[in-house]
Parts: C-alpha cells; sequence; structure tokens
C-alpha cells in the first residue's frame, strides 16, 4: 500500500513522522551499541543509520508539515 503524503492531514503526517523518528532513534541506539567496541561495525552502522536520517520520505514528510505550518 503506498500513501499519497501530498492529501494526507496535518496529524497523519505528525504520525508518520514520530514513526520514522522512533525507528531513527532505534536505529541511533544500534550505531552506538558498537561505539568503543568494534570500530569497523560502528563505522558501517554509522553509514547505514546517516543513509536512514537523510532518507527523503522523512525530508519530504518534513518540509510537507513545514508547507502546512506556512499556511497557517
Amino acid at each position: 500500500m503506498e500513501l499519497n503524503i501530498e492529501t494526507m492531514s496535518l496529524s497523519d503526517l505528525k504520525q508518520i513522522k514520530s514513526i520514522l523518528e522512533e525507528r531513527l532513534l532505534k536505529k541511533e541506539k544500534w550505531m552506538n551499541s558498537e561505539r568503543g567496541r568494534n570500530y569497523e561495525e560502528y563505522c558501517r552502522r554509522e553509514l547505514i543509520y546517516h543513509n536512514d536520517e537523510n532518507h527523503s520520505k522523512l525530508k519530504r514528510v518534513n518540509q510537507r508539515i513545514e508547507d502546512y505550518i506556512n499556511v497557517v
């Protein structure tokens, strides 16, 4: 099922954003769990984390929320 971000309400977008941020927080903890123990694994996980942190879907959701706020 593909959701159309353009037609979603602000509350739906905020819910999606919170879900994405929760998953990102879990991945950040996963990445940091190797800090100081296994440098190579930490670096590998850091790349994965930053790819998700800068993911286009999260950026689109954030931009859409800002657009709603600017309209109001």
